[in-house]
């Protein structure tokens, strides 16, 4: 991503880092919320994390990951929180009426 001087490198193309989430968890057709800056983080050092841990689960990739985060610089962390945004504003754009709704 390249902004006025602004660069920030990431291991996946930003299209497919920004795409919401095809899985739909309950009822087909469900939107997914979304992605949060931990979530994108997770989602662009997964091949990263996984060809270093080639025996990691799901489970473990997301461990790491977060150790990861907890340890991350806060310009690195404000970027996440700054795609996230995006993210959040495409998901807009292409789910309008959306609503978040908890389950009780």
């Amino acid at each position: 991503m390249v902004q006025e001087g602004f660069t920030f490198p990431t291991h996946i193309p930003l299209e497919q880092l920004l795409a919401p989430c095809k899985k739909t968890r309950g009822k087909k057709g469900r939107i997914t919320r979304p992605q949060n800056a931990f979530i994108l983080y997770r989602k662009d050092l997964q091949d990263k994390i996984k060809n270093e841990n080639p025996q990691a689960d799901f489970k473990e990739i997301s461990k790491i990951a977060g150790n990861r985060w907890k340890n991350e610089a806060d310009q690195v962390k404000n970027n996440y929180t700054l795609l996230a945004t995006l993210g959040g504003l495409v998901h807009q754009d292409l789910f309008p009426n959306y609503k978040y709704q908890p389950r009780q």
